[in-house]
């Protein structure tokens, strides 16, 4: 019995050892984190001074704010321009300006806007001109895409264009055309400022 009382009053003080230095260790490190200096942040600070237009050439002033306006102008065409903070996600097929998902809807494998989806829909579309354009040449396609999107600025006209696919099987390849389409009462018009937008291309 006696022992037994040995043990237990042994491993009671180890036990009490333990429990108090474990608390001592608690209160030596919350001790010395309080006198810790704070540390310095890793990220590098902007400087301090910021020059001011004052100090470069009038020439060089002029070309930093026409970049800024550059930025500006970039940063519009690549966001929505119904919700500037949201990219842009497609290109109307009439207007070709970026929108994002909410205010872009797919039809006939193009997208087109709200405003101009409408219009896609309720009117008569005719072929007006149709183009075979190759990869190893795409530069005619290009030149289609640049007239079209002056037409519809310069003109107002709506129109887009239609990748069509062929297959040439005595050659055993795929021919690429690009179809534009004009609403049907457009299309005597569209087809004169076609022959001069060609004509000054």
């Amino acid at each position: 019995m006696d022992n037994t009382a040995l043990i237990l009053i042994v491993s009671m003080n180890i036990l009490l050892i333990l429990v108090l230095g474990g608390f001592g260790f608690f209160i030596y490190k919350l001790i010395k984190n309080q006198q810790r200096p704070p540390q310095a942040s890793a990220e590098p600070q902007a400087p301090s001074v910021i020059p001011l237009a004052a100090d470069y050439h009038p020439e060089i002033v002029e070309r930093i704010k026409g970049l800024e306006k550059i930025k500006a102008s970039r940063r519009a065409e690549l966001f929505c321009p119904n919700h500037p903070d949201e990219p842009g996600e497609a290109s109307c097929g009439i207007c070709d300006h970026l929108f994002c998902k909410a205010c872009i809807k797919p039809f006939k494998a193009l997208h087109f806007c709200k405003e101009h989806m409408p219009l896609m829909m309720k009117n008569d579309w005719e072929e007006v001109l149709t183009l075979q354009t190759s990869t190893e040449d795409p530069e005619q396609g290009v030149k289609l895409y640049d007239i079209k999107k002056k037409i519809f600025q310069d003109k107002s006209i709506p129109t887009y264009i239609e990748t069509h696919y062929k297959i040439n099987v005595d050659q055993d390849y795929v021919e690429t055309y690009l179809v534009l389409f004009a609403i049907k009462s457009d299309v005597p018009v569209l087809k004169e400022n076609l022959e001069v937008f060609q004509s000054l291309h």
